[in-house]
Order: structure tokens, then C-alpha cells, then sequence
């Protein structure tokens, strides 16, 4: 069976081709009826429209591209996903997503630059870019937006928390509650299992452990990839000689391991050991994890979308790079010190 056409919807709704067209893309300028004729005709006609024949027409993909340097399957990087969808299907865009998440897979992404001349924007998630790659995205010639990604010198835009503020209030609030001595948790690089070189929550919590004069009693790194990992670092945790009363730990998911080892061996929680999340996701809701909770990634997706669309069509932003706040939510994992 012969594929419907442009002409062939424009022949069975009685309108002409470019009316045709401009009812299908949505535009302006169309009265109702004549879009409903038209729409009626295109799917009589099963008629999808041509991607690669719009975007010679307009100059535009109708696609953006997102460059993730977390894993993909992780709760944030779904519910940013699930941001970005409500906002770019609405306005009949598709999302492209490629991964740089090891020295192999950025390399490759820098090299090739797949998203060059096949997307009309990028967002990039999660990382920071060297001098070198700033230039290369700044090259491609198109709007770029980050998430949660500092020191993109190229960007026209961002959304980001502000991690190390929120770190610090965490700590803050713990020190509140009369702790005097902390330990924090960090991750590994769940990709290439290295250490992060730059944490800015680990920072944050750094230095308003020094601002407050309270003793860090060290920073620990869990490895995702290994199941013994959280259980050494909760041994050598305690075997310290000053033994910390309070744990700052770099996400949710981490926190929730840091709990099940520490009460695995009988540690009372809160009563002996305060432990603090980060992310304010679902799971540590559901089981009264006290977190940091800024505002949720669904929403931070939809405003990076946002940002992007608006980027691609010339708009001038009234808040480019946006701060989303961040709020202390105390749970069953926290208390006062108990000495």
C-alpha cells in the first residue's frame, strides 16, 4: 500500500498543502475547524509526517539531546527523564540520550559529537567539562543547557541545586541537635569505580564542619559495585578512637545501606548514630529516613526542557540559571546526641 503523503491530506481535508502543514505542526493562523478537518484526514489516512522533510523545511530536528554522566537506571536520572518527556512531548520534541559516564564513553561523545547537526539543543547532566570539551560544546552551535553540572563556561542556561549550602545545612542542623563529631559518605564512581574528584556536597560538609570548629572523624567511599563495601566502611567507621555520633551521607541510596550495616551489628539508630541522606526520594520517605530535600527531579527536568525550548526559539530568559532550593527534613534517623 502506498504511504499517504502531505498532498494526500491536503487533497482529502480540501485544503491546500501549506495549510495542511501548518495544521499538522500546530502552528498559528489555523481556524479549528479546518485543523480538525485536517487532522481527521491524517489519520484516515494513517499519514505520520516526515522528520528529516520538516527539518530541511525549518532548519530544526525537533529533537534535544541530553549528555548523562550518571547511570541511567538511577531513581534521579528516571524522574529527571520522565521532567524532560512531560515537557518536550508536549511541544512535539523527542529526546536523545547519550551516556558519558567512563573515560571510554566521553571520549567517544567528544569525538564524534553524535548530537551535532541532530538535535537543535543539548543538556548536559551531571559532570563537570574540561576547558578542551567546553569549547568542543561550545562549537556545536546550539543552545546548551546543565544540570546540576558546575563550571559549564558554555551554557546559556542551568538548573542546579546548590549542594555544598545544602551539605552544610545538614550539618548545621545536626550540630543543633548537640553533635559534635561526624563522619561522612561519599561514592565511588559508579561507572569507572574511582573515587569522584570533585563531590560538592563532601565539600560543603568539610567546610562547615571547620566553621563550627565539630570534628570530622573522616570521609568513607562506598562502592556501589561492591557488595562488602559498605560493610568495611561501617567497621573501619567505628574503629576509630573517637567514634562519630552523626553521619552525613552523600544520597539517599547510600543511606539507606549506611543504616542496614550499622543496625546489622546493633547500632542503635538514632539513639547511638544520627544518619542524613540526601535527595528526598520516595524510598527514604517510605521508611523515615531523615534527608536533604530539594526540589523533586521531575521538576528540575521539566525546567531544564523548558529552558531548552525556549533557547531554541530565540527567547530571551528571565532566569537562565536557576537555583532550585532545598529544605532540611528531619526522619526516624535522626535525634540529639546522646552522650
Amino acid at each position: 500500500m502506498k504511504r499517504a503523503t502531505i498532498n494526500d491530506v491536503a487533497l482529502t481535508a480540501g485544503v491546500s498543502t501549506f495549510t495542511a502543514s501548518r495544521a499538522l505542526r500546530g502552528k498559528d493562523h489555523v481556524a479549528a475547524a479546518t485543523r480538525d478537518k485536517v487532522l481527521k484526514a491524517a489519520k484516515e489516512l494513517n499519514y505520520a509526517a516526515s522528520r528529516s522533510a520538516a527539518a530541511l523545511a525549518s532548519g530544526r530536528t525537533n529533537r534535544i539531546a541530553m549528555l548523562a554522566r550518571e547511570r541511567l537506571a538511577g531513581w534521579f536520572m528516571g524522574e529527571l527523564f520522565d521532567g524532560l518527556y512531560d515537557e518536550l512531548s508536549r511541544a512535539r520534541y523527542d529526546l536523545t540520550v547519550y551516556r558519558a559516564g567512563s573515560v571510554e564513553e566521553r571520549a567517544e561523545f567528544f569525538t564524534r559529537l553524535p548530537a551535532n547537526r541532530n538535535a537543535d539543543a543539548l543538556i548536559v547532566s551531571g559532570f563537570s567539562a574540561t576547558d578542551e570539551e567546553a569549547d568542543t560544546l561550545a562549537s556545536m552551535g546550539m543552545p546548551i543547557v546543565s544540570v546540576n553540572s558546575p563550571y559549564i563556561s558554555c551554557c546559556q542556561a542551568s538548573v542546579a541545586i546548590d549542594d555544598e549550602a545544602a551539605e552544610a545545612m545538614a550539618v548545621r542542623y545536626l550540630a543543633a541537635l548537640g553533635h559534635r563529631r561526624f563522619c561522612y559518605v561519599g561514592r565511588t564512581d559508579p561507572l569507572t569505580g574511582k573515587e569522584w574528584g570533585f563531590d560538592a556536597r563532601a565539600r560543603g560538609y568539610k567546610d562547615e564542619i571547620v566553621s563550627l570548629g565539630l570534628t570530622d572523624c573522616g570521609i568513607h567511599f562506598i562502592d556501589s559495585e561492591s557488595p562488602r563495601s559498605a560493610k568495611q566502611v561501617i567497621a573501619t567507621m567505628l574503629a576509630q578512637p573517637e567514634r562519630p555520633t552523626a553521619i552525613c551521607v552523600w544520597s539517599d541510596y547510600y543511606a539507606l545501606r549506611v543504616v542496614h550495616e550499622l543496625q546489622a551489628i546493633g547500632v542503635r539508630i538514632p539513639e547511638d548514630v544520627s544518619v542524613f541522606g540526601f535527595d528526598g526520594s520516595d524510598v527514604a520517605e517510605s521508611i523515615g529516613l531523615s534527608t536533604m530535600v530539594p526540589t523533586p527531579p521531575r521538576e528540575i527536568g521539566q525546567i531544564a526542557a523548558r529552558k531548552a525550548l525556549d533557547l531554541v526559539e530565540g527567547k530571551t530568559l528571565d532566569d537562565p540559571h536557576t537555583t532550585v532550593p532545598v529544605a532540611v527534613e528531619p526522619g526516624a534517623t535522626s535525634g540529639p546526641v546522646r552522650e
